[in-house]
């Protein structure tokens, strides 16, 4: 009876552990590279034109989430908006670390279409003209009057940026997309809850960002996935 009563008291221990990981109110954390990252305090402040900012603390480190509404909605990452970015510093053992979803050139990331252009046909893996980069390759989805309806990146190229805008190869050779962002610098905030009664503000993140004070200390890409913010307090 007594070694049951040992596991029943240890399985409660261990669901109490997972309840505080899970639930911890209010709570900023997420994988920073693969490894669990919780923040030891989190604010958000929301001003007068209605922008965001949350700041998330550790004794060494400091993640900052900007968006350009605190409303419920995803806000893209690493596009040439900068209302909408993630920022990450440190300063440990003087040295100091800084990354940002900021304009670098690297493998294309999302691509929206901006114009159909004429002649084409449906087709996969191809050829691209234009933007900072080379080697971009898309698939493409043409109706029968030769308009392209839909554009996806078949092969990610290198050296584009932000805002480049890319013509495809073809038909009458004016379709055309922009490159939303690229690999080394993209991701979204989700706003799942702003409780303006209470004042706290609730969602999701993740995001890849460029280490923007060139130090040789840090890898050029952080990557940070499975973010959470749960019920961070707005400050006035």
């Amino acid at each position: 009876m007594k070694r049951f009563l040992s596991l029943f008291i240890i399985a409660l221990a261990f669901s109490s552990c997972q309840e505080d990981v899970k639930f911890n109110n209010p709570g900023f954390q997420g994988l920073k590279d693969d490894v669990f990252w919780r923040a030891n305090d989190a604010r958000a402040y929301v001003d007068a034109t209605g922008k965001l900012r949350i700041e998330a603390l550790t004794q060494y480190e400091i993640i900052t989430l900007n968006t350009n509404s605190a409303n419920a909605g995803t806000y893209v990452l690493g596009t040439t908006n900068s209302n909408n970015s993630a920022t990450y510093s440190s300063n440990f053992n003087d040295i100091s670390l800084e990354y940002a979803t900021i304009a670098v050139p690297g493998p294309t990331g999302s691509i929206s279409l901006v114009n159909g252009g004429t002649g084409y046909s449906s087709g996969t893996s191809v050829a691209t003209t234009g933007g900072t980069g080379s080697g971009l390759t898309v698939n493409v989805v043409a109706n029968a009057s030769g308009v392209v309806t839909s554009v996806a990146v078949s092969s990610r190229g290198s050296g584009y940026l932000a805002g480049d805008l890319v013509t495809v190869a073809g038909g009458n050779v004016n379709c055309k997309f922009r490159v939303a962002n690229v690999q080394n610098s993209n991701g979204e905030i989700k706003i799942t809850e702003y409780d303006n009664v209470n004042f706290t503000i609730s969602g999701k993140f993740k995001f890849n960002a460029a280490n923007s004070n060139g130090s040789p200390f840090g890898g050029q890409i952080l990557n940070f996935q499975y973010g959470e913010f749960y019920k961070i307090p707005i400050y006035p």
